[in-house]
Parts: C-alpha cells; structure tokens; sequence
C-alpha cells in the first residue's frame, strides 16, 4: 500500500504591529526573530505560511522634530525595511494623527490613522478571493470582528493570535476570541525561542 503523503494547506498571517508591540513591552521588549514567529504559529495551526502582511505606523514627528524623534522615525524605519525583506513578508503602514498635548506628562498625544481600515480591507479582500483556506490575524481588536465573520462566512478557518483574557494584563475583545475557529495565546514562554541575543 502506498504510504499517504499529508500536505499541509496554506495560510495568510495579518499582524497588528502596534498590538504586537504592546505585548512585547508587557514581557520587557524582547527583540524578535518575526520571520521564524510567523513560520511558527502557521505551523502550530498546522498550516504553511503563504504570505505575511505586517501593520503599523511610523513614529510621529513633529514640524520642528527634536534629535529624538529623528532618531526613533530612523531606527523604525530601518526595522520595517528589515521586516520587508523578509520571505514571504509584506509591510503595510498607517499614519500617526496629532490630537493635542497630554496636560499630565506634557507629550503628545497621538493616534494611529487607517490601520484598522488596512487590515479589514486585507482580510475581506482574501476571503473574497478564496485564494487560502485560512486567514490568522495577530490582534485582539474588536474592531475586526466584522471582517472575521466575513472570513468564516466566505467558508476559511479563522486563527486569532492573542495576547492574555484576563488579569490586569487584558489584551483581547471577548466576542473576537470568540468569533475565532482556531486560537493561541502568546505567552512569554511561546515568544521565548524567537527572541534575538542583539
């Protein structure tokens, strides 16, 4: 009899960066290795990653930035040209709004622009398209609910990479972790063999 090769089906990964960085900063901002993370958890699901697409803004500066600034919009910058290296790797970026200065710390106050319109226009347009059977989305935003009801009703698994659903440290929409066929939660010890020495 011969022997049954299995083929596992492909997925596309959608990250909110923003999300992802605030779950890093909770465990200490450990740098990591997003190409092998990504490879990772498609495998834990038990799919190939086909494509992943990367979210986030540039740093805000302002019209006379200081020397901090610069250097932060920099760095950044350089980060998502990395990221955009990456096999298999899309980077996506939003805008930073200014919305005045906080009275308590003398900061400004700022607000991430079009992100959430870029990721649900992605999501609906690969449901639409059918062209994978899974789509994973790494956020724990309400706000994308509407578009994974659109994933599961166009007929693919959705996958939600989350961080914790209780405690202080709450980090996902409940009726989002629910919507979702398929989850894992980003711990500490899951992110550990993906963090990078330098």
């Amino acid at each position: 009899m011969r022997k049954t090769i299995s083929i596992k089906e492909r997925c596309l990964l959608i990250i909110d960066g923003g999300y992802l960085d605030f779950i890093q900063k909770h465990f200490g901002s450990p740098r990591l290795d997003y190409g092998r993370l990504a490879y990772a958890i498609c495998d834990t699901f038990g799919y190939n990653l086909i494509r992943c697409v990367y979210f986030n803004c540039l740093p805000y500066l302002s019209q006379a930035p200081t020397q901090e600034e610069i250097e932060a919009y920099e760095k950044k910058s350089g980060f998502y040209q990395r990221l955009q290296k990456l096999e298999r790797f899309e980077v996506k970026l939003g805008q930073l709004a200014y919305r005045g200065i906080d009275q308590l710390t003398g900061k400004p106050v700022l607000e991430q622009k079009q992100i959430d319109v870029l990721i649900t226009a992605e999501m609906v347009y690969a449901a639409a398209r059918r062209n994978v059977p899974a789509i994973f989305l790494l956020s724990g935003d309400g706000d994308f609910l509407p578009a994974a009801e659109i994933v599961k009703r166009e007929g693919l698994t959705f996958g939600l990479i989350h961080g914790s659903r209780s405690g202080s440290f709450l980090t996902v929409h409940e009726l989002l972790w629910l919507a979702a066929d398929l989850r894992l939660e980003l711990t500490k010890e899951f992110l550990e063999p993906f963090i990078r020495e330098a």
